[in-house]
């Protein structure tokens, strides 16, 4: 891990997303793998966490990881920067019938940031047995996160950070190499002015992350014998040579392009290049035109790759 003090990487597109991008976002962004989330739930009940409260952290809609991790937990809270992330998670749970967590109450959603989380929690819970953020942790101060997370943590918490990084298709794809490269190319090349520090630490699968011991003085709390990395299919090199860990997904060109559309960097984008947005010059377009010719077709079998980052409370 490196030692290097990492900046605030200061993202603001998820937190001005308009009530549009955020339903969209809910939509067209998948979740996560039950045998993946299983991976952290048994690991925290391994180590010795309770189930008492989840605290969710870079939440979004509350789709992904929040309302299938609040299934085990007698309390869960999903915080967010973003007003629309939050209030579209609150839309969501509203249509549900039924309790979101084991007590059978509702989750909670609250407008928040990853270094005041005292501020919220203490209002409502007492402390925190598992902290997660997914996808979400290269937009934290995380010199301002690690000292937070302390203060909310009971003794045997558990943070989990994680990142799925970049689209890879499945290598048993016609024409592997062409359509990897068209991939790539679209995050590394076509967007790449509209990168800011954040993507670069998701990119690179959370090697550069500032954790507890690298801030000067460390966090207390935390611990290197109490830290735990896992890595599945880095760069798109399946690690058990037959699937992808976080799921093989066969998907059409369109609905990969929708996915995409709710990123940050396609987000900056389209918003530098209105007249463009969706046309047959955008950046999404484009990058599906090349792939139809490349694979004769509108369909493809897609995954990506996944670190994890466990650390106790001690």
């Amino acid at each position: 891990m490196s030692s290097t003090i990492q900046t605030h990487p200061e993202e603001r597109t998820f937190r001005q997303f308009t009530p549009t991008q955020a339903k969209d976002y809910a939509t067209n962004r998948g979740g996560y793998q039950d045998r993946f989330l299983q991976v952290i739930l048994d690991h925290h009940e391994s180590t010795g966490g309770a189930f008492g409260t989840l605290l969710d952290v870079g939440c979004g809609p509350g789709k992904t990881s929040t309302r299938p991790l609040a299934k085990r937990f007698d309390n869960a809270c999903g915080v967010d920067t973003s007003p629309e992330m939050i209030n579209t998670a609150k839309l969501l749970s509203a249509e549900s019938q039924h309790g979101e967590t084991a007590s059978g109450k509702k989750i909670q959603f609250l407008v928040g940031s990853s270094e005041d989380l005292s501020d919220l929690i203490d209002a409502s819970y007492s402390k925190v047995d598992l902290l997660t953020a997914g996808t979400a942790a290269h937009w934290f101060d995380m010199a301002g996160f690690w000292p937070s997370a302390a203060r909310v943590l009971n003794k045997g918490g558990t943070v989990a950070l994680w990142v799925a990084t970049s689209i890879y298709p499945h290598p048993s794809t016609p024409n592997y190499v062409n359509v990897r490269e068209a991939f790539l190319r679209l995050e590394r090349e076509y967007l790449a002015p509209y990168e800011l520090p954040g993507n670069r630490i998701s990119r690179n699968a959370y090697e550069d992350l500032l954790l507890p011991w690298d801030i000067n003085p460390p966090v207390e709390g935390f611990s290197k014998s109490g830290f735990t990395r896992l890595d599945w299919d880095r760069d798109g090199h399946l690690s058990d040579g037959e699937h992808f860990f976080l799921g093989d997904k066969r998907s059409t060109l369109d609905n990969i392009g929708k996915s995409l559309g709710t990123t940050s960097m396609v987000t900056r984008w389209r918003e530098a290049h209105p007249q463009l947005a969706r046309t047959d010059e955008d950046v999404i377009v484009k990058m599906n035109k090349e792939l139809r010719e490349i694979l004769g077709g509108d369909e493809v079998v897609i995954g990506t790759s996944c670190t994890l980052l466990l650390f106790k409370k001690e």
